[in-house]
């Protein structure tokens, strides 16, 4: 069995977690997978991939403004997931990517979510420049993302899908052009929508095949380091953090790295 094939199985049996027991809110998700991937080593030869991972029950918010009719700033969840994935070969890093997920939950027997909040999806597209308002201190971000996988969706529901569907607000803004002068909308998902409504998502992000190059966008790599201080996930030092209560911090925030090694021969 190769290291892919073993990969796969590992992830294939990540999703099986997701069914059993019924998952009933985005929080289950969220703590679900970062559980399962907290340590998950996968050998094969001299080549293997390590996994860790990170829970924390609050989110962490960030401040925008959105376009108009709403003039004033949104305050919103930065996201549930990061999802980094590190490439190695021999001692060194030549791959380093990054995906920020937000999930969407639904209890239908339909692909159909309902009142998916408009701001958010804003955030999720757009990514203009941000303030992130909690934890403080303040801190302002013009993180300015390339790859459209860079912030994407996770809807999720026992009956909808049986596993995880990964899909990128670009598509969805594809779909529907006129979502962002409504405050919130639905969103069906057709049957035959591509790739990355399988694991093959997660393998892709695995591989260095998508997500946001973290070693081109020194932004986007200040701004994850950041994420990784304040869920107290070494090699990078806590940083000194308030937290106040927030109505918008109810589902909490996890992020799951992925370390492929493999040797400079291969």
């Amino acid at each position: 069995m190769t290291l892919k094939s073993r990969i796969r199985q590992v992830l294939a049996n990540y999703h099986n977690t997701l069914k059993f027991p019924t998952l009933t809110d985005e929080r289950g998700f969220i703590k679900r997978t970062t559980s399962f991937f907290r340590s998950r080593p996968v050998w094969h030869g001299r080549s293997f991939l390590i996994t860790r991972s990170a829970y924390i029950d609050r989110s962490p918010i960030v401040e925008f403004h959105h376009t108009t009719p709403w003039p004033n700033p949104d305050k919103r969840e930065v996201g549930d997931i990061l999802f980094v994935s590190k490439l190695k070969r021999g001692n060194k890093i030549v791959k380093k990517k990054a995906i920020i997920v937000q999930s969407k939950f639904t209890k239908s027997h339909q692909r159909s979510w309902k009142n998916i909040d408009t701001a958010q999806f804003y955030l999720t597209l757009k990514w203009p420049d941000l303030t992130r308002v909690s934890p403080k201190p303040k801190k302002l971000y013009k993180i300015s993302p390339s790859c459209l996988t860079w912030g994407t969706y996770a809807f999720v529901g026992p009956f909808a899908v049986n596993y995880a569907l990964y899909m990128t607000p670009a598509r969805i803004f594809r779909a529907c052009p006129a979502v962002l002068s409504q405050r919130t909308f639905t969103f069906n998902i057709k049957k035959s929508i591509g790739w990355d409504t399988s694991p093959s998502f997660l393998m892709k992000l695995i591989f260095g095949f998508i997500g946001e190059d973290l070693l081109a966008n020194n932004a986007i790599e200040s701004f994850v380091k950041d994420l990784y201080k304040i869920a107290s996930l070494q090699p990078d030092p806590p940083g000194e953090f308030e937290w106040k209560p927030n109505k918008e911090e109810q589902k909490g925030f996890g992020i799951v790295e992925f370390t492929l090694s493999i040797p400079k021969t291969v």
